[in-house]
């Protein structure tokens, strides 16, 4: 069946009710509905915008964001220790979610961002040594490297480049992708290829990487991104469109009779009650569209499946009385369950960019092109042919353990590691925060690629405008592993309030130290051959500047220039409940009977990689616990 009317999604009981049409929400229901006596309800806010070119055409990166017909607007609480700065925190409202939206890189985690490694004595606090994984070793037992990538690999398939094709044209890139891409990989419905248009100035800032000592990554698909990756996008080969969860997972099973959508529906609560000692959920009230102020329900006779993301999840939690005792009660919520960890350990990655003007007249494209109306119009036409910068991707990428890009690491790891197991001794940190810490130390060790430099081709971010007239290269610098925890906790009962978000932007001084570091690298590359040869040597670099040169200035200049990467993750963590979890190993929310949440809010630990990959690995991980299978 087709997306459904209001009056049939209220007018009978479904087996499940997905909350959210988003990356994992619809990898689940078209997982769930492979049984077709199986019903799903999908919920969804935004609109099924399947066929819309914003969407579609992938070199329109960040086109949709902002704007309310595609985007949540959400933002941040003022940051205190980033000039309080409010930063946007932008997620998909459409079907398809973020994965609607997303600039389509396509990467995974390293295998010991979910494995770890053996795990560090820490003089205060006592830990196994025991190789476990690092999510497991946190208590979520077979949440480990192996299982988890089946599923991420399950989502999706592989299209290596033509070579022979790329070679005809001239270009350079095979050179960097021969030994890399070889075979077509999986069967999944998210198709993941190459841009047909390696722009050359990346190709350039491939070879630059390579000459700051950075290799090709071994294995970047497959546990080993450490080095530079030319990056695979979710876009189908055929076509050179974005593959997305909405016209993978939901259109080609749409005529399901079991597969039911509903879209333009905001949830407002959980509707419950209890049952010997366990919170049953019964229903989802929601708003619609058609309806106004009006609230209407949705009935389920199995199970829900919150999919709203990492920062709707737990204010859909928290609105229906679940979660912390002291902010529920602050806004007037009756308690229906006390869950200590709801909008708690949120986690997110941070980055900020070192800009360069190119010089006149250098005989390369770059998105900046694309500020003339007339070549705009130009290379829309060129994109008709599956040509031009509008099938170009943002697919040039260096993973890296801060050890490769800064002789400072050792330092850092040092200082950062005796203040905390001093903090942990005096009782600072709860002990799963401390234990949180501990791993992420190891990690940084043990040389875990948490770094990460994007090579973008036009102009991006930072304190000084473009440069009129001139073509930009910007390298993108990004934290993946901050040791700052935010909040994301209701302020009213008022379901279209959003919630307060507190990332907590440099809360820890770390972060500040390791994007400081991380700067520095960038600011190499652009002085470094064959790259440094486009640039103007008059104008040297744009962001942050030469003004800017010691640590503290660039300290000071990061607090007023960093950036949000919208991979938030953790705001309803998979932990044992007594370390502030929030759902089990199967995804059940503690203390209820059948409310399960898939999505990335139940990320535990940050990993360093994009995240859809991730998202989708949860979606199709919980359709196989709720069928039995995992």
């Amino acid at each position: 069946m087709p997306r459904i009317e209001l009056k049939d999604a209220t007018s009978r009981s479904f087996d499940y009710v997905v909350i959210g049409g988003g990356t994992a929400g619809l990898a689940l229901a078209a997982r769930l509905t492979e049984n077709t006596e199986i019903s799903v309800l999908v919920l969804e806010a935004g609109e099924e915008n399947l066929n819309d070119p914003l969407i579609l055409n992938i070199g329109q990166y960040g086109h949709t964001l902002g704007q309310k017909e595609y985007d949540w607007c959400s933002t941040t609480t003022p940051q205190v220790n980033a000039n309080n700065a409010v930063f946007r925190w932008s997620r998909g409202r459409a079907l398809g979610g973020s994965s609607a939206v997303n600039f389509t890189a396509w990467n995974k985690p390293s295998k010991e961002d979910i494995d770890g490694e053996e795990s560090h004595v820490v003089r205060f606090v006592l830990y196994s040594t025991a190789r476990r994984a690092a999510w497991e070793k946190l208590g979520n037992e077979g949440w480990n490297w192996d299982r988890f990538d089946k599923y991420m690999q399950r989502a999706t398939t592989y299209t290596p480049p033509d070579l022979a094709e790329i070679e005809r044209t001239g270009r350079s890139a095979p050179d960097l992708v021969r030994e890399l891409w070889r075979e077509p990989v999986g069967n999944g419905p998210i198709q993941v290829s190459h841009p047909p248009l390696p722009i050359d100035i990346d190709v350039k800032a491939q070879q630059t990487f390579q000459n700051l000592g950075i290799p090709m990554a071994p294995a970047p698909l497959d546990g080993d991104p450490n080095g530079v990756v030319i990056g695979p996008v979710t876009i189908d080969p055929k076509t050179i469109l974005r593959s997305f969860a909405g016209n993978a997972y939901w259109e080609p099973n749409s005529a399901r009779p079991g597969f039911n959508l509903l879209t333009g529906a905001v949830v407002q609560r959980l509707v419950t009650t209890e049952i010997d000692g366990e919170l049953v959920v019964t229903g989802v009230e929601f708003s619609h569209k058609a309806g106004g102020d009006e609230i209407y329900t949705a009935k389920s006779s199995k199970e829900i499946i919150l999919s709203a993301g990492t920062l709707l999840t737990p204010q859909i939690l928290e609105l229906s009385g679940i979660g912390r005792p002291d902010v529920l009660q602050k806004v007037g919520i009756p308690i229906k369950l006390a869950l200590e960890g709801v909008g708690e350990n949120v986690q997110d990655h941070i980055l900020s960019s070192v800009v360069f003007p190119l010089k006149d007249g250098v005989p390369v494209e770059t998105f900046d092109t694309l500020r003339d109306p007339e070549e705009a119009k130009r290379h829309k036409e060129l994109f008709t042919k599956g040509k031009g910068l509008y099938t170009a991707g943002v697919e040039n990428l260096l993973f890296a353990p801060l050890s490769s890009l800064s002789d400072k690491t050792q330092g850092i790891i040092s200082d950062t590691r005796k203040r905390i197991e001093a903090e942990i001794a005096s009782g600072k940190y709860s002990p799963e925060l401390a234990e949180q810490y501990i791993i992420q130390l190891n990690k940084l060790e043990n040389k875990v690629p948490s770094c990460e430099i994007i090579g973008f081709p036009v102009f991006f971010g930072g304190a000084n405008p473009p440069v009129p007239g001139r073509l930009h290269y910007s390298v993108l610098c990004s934290a993946n592993s901050l040791f700052s925890r935010g909040t994301i906790h209701v302020t009213t009962s008022d379901a279209k309030v959003q919630p307060a978000m507190d990332p907590h932007y440099f809360e820890q001084e770390i972060d500040l130290q390791i994007l400081r570091e991380i700067m520095k690298f960038g600011r190499k590359v652009g002085n470094t051959a064959p790259l440094k040869d486009y640039f103007d040597e008059t104008l040297v670099e744009l962001n942050p500047g030469s003004d800017v040169s010691t640590d503290e200035e660039l300290s000071d200049y990061l607090r007023r220039n960093v950036s949000e990467c919208f991979h938030t993750i953790g705001s309803a963590s998979m932990l044992p409940r007594e370390k502030g979890g929030v759902v089990d190993t199967r995804l059940k929310v503690y203390g209820t009977k059948n409310l399960r949440v898939a999505d990335l809010s139940i990320v535990p630990l940050h990993f360093g990689s994009h995240s859809q990959s991730v998202a989708y690995g949860i979606g199709e991980i919980a359709a196989d616990i709720i069928k039995g299978l995992a």
